[in-house]
């Protein structure tokens, strides 16, 4: 199969960083089992995403994929709630002051 360029997907998305961030949300679907739009020859799912994109069958604008779906792709670690008691209040002269002592 021939391979896929960044220039055959900018006819379809012109901007180049959205056509990155849509081609990283496709990729990271079709890991999670999304069925591809098109036949493959066992082609990775970046690869695929970039075929879906080319052939104009992801388009911008097309809907976003439910809210639980984009809280699966974000790490635990920046999920993780914040203790009170980890948080330092923020005033103008917060800089000159050193940080509490641990207990």
């Amino acid at each position: 199969m021939a391979r896929i360029t960044i220039e055959d997907c900018m006819e379809q998305v012109p901007n180049r960083f959205h056509l990155v961030r849509m081609a990283s949300i496709r990729a990271k679907q079709l890991k999670k089992g999304a069925r591809p739009l098109l036949t493959s020859d066992e082609n990775k799912e970046v690869v695929m995403s970039l075929r879906e994109i080319a052939a104009g069958l992801v388009k911008p604008g097309d809907s976003a994929p439910p809210a639980d779906a984009l809280a699966a792709l974000n790490s635990p670690a920046e999920m993780a709630p914040v203790e009170p008691d980890e948080v330092v209040p923020v005033t103008s002269d917060a800089a000159s002051e050193t940080p509490p002592p641990d207990e």
